[in-house]
């Protein structure tokens, strides 16, 4: 560890070669694609070797590598989040189209008359949390709920709701009471 803190780049040709496999293996566990496992492997013995100054300091190299791939496995699946979040390009075309739009006009509308079957109780904090786009703590917090309350009735609103789209709709729009804020502009 001290020679390739010191910058010995052999050193850490051999210890790339006695934790490779190792590494490899944990991060295909995790990943499951051997594609996406060799990068993140690469990377995390890019990192160690950015950060070679650090294994002067280090008392178990196994301890450390585990870090430094925890936070690259946990780094590369956060990328992978942002890139899906940022495609939904093709449902901001969809609601362009004509059809499209007054597939969700009526979609919305019906989840409306859904919410207000609610209590009143359910109904202000399902409208505070999914219109809102406000936090069950923060809900507590302005209605002087406790965290857990406010998520007992979102529970049960959001219980009601499927039930009411089951019955009454025939469709699959469950996944709009999901979308958090949801549909901000209300078309």
């Amino acid at each position: 560890m001290q020679a390739i803190a010191a910058g010995d780049s052999q050193a850490f040709r051999v210890l790339v070669t006695i934790f490779w496999s190792r590494v490899y293996g944990n991060t295909l566990t995790l990943v499951k694609s051997p594609q996406t496992a060799e990068e993140i492997t690469q990377d995390i013995f890019l990192k160690i070797w950015q950060q070679k100054e650090k294994l002067a300091e280090v008392q178990s190299f196994k301890h450390y590598i585990y870090v430094v791939g925890r936070n690259q496995i946990i780094s590369q699946l956060r990328k992978k989040v942002a890139q899906k979040e940022e495609e939904p390009g093709d449902i901001l075309e969809d609601r362009l189209v004509p059809d499209k739009q007054l597939q969700y006009k009526e979609t919305y509308r019906f989840i409306m008359e859904g919410i207000a079957k609610l209590t009143p109780q359910q109904q202000l904090i399902f409208k505070m949390s999914r219109l809102d786009g406000m936090s069950y703590e923060e809900i507590g917090r302005k209605l002087g709920l406790s965290k857990n309350t406010v998520k007992g009735h979102m529970v049960l609103a959001l219980n009601y709701l499927r039930i009411y789209v089951r019955d009454h709709a025939g469709i699959t729009i469950i996944c709009f009471l999901m979308m958090q804020p949801m549909l901000q502009n209300n078309f």
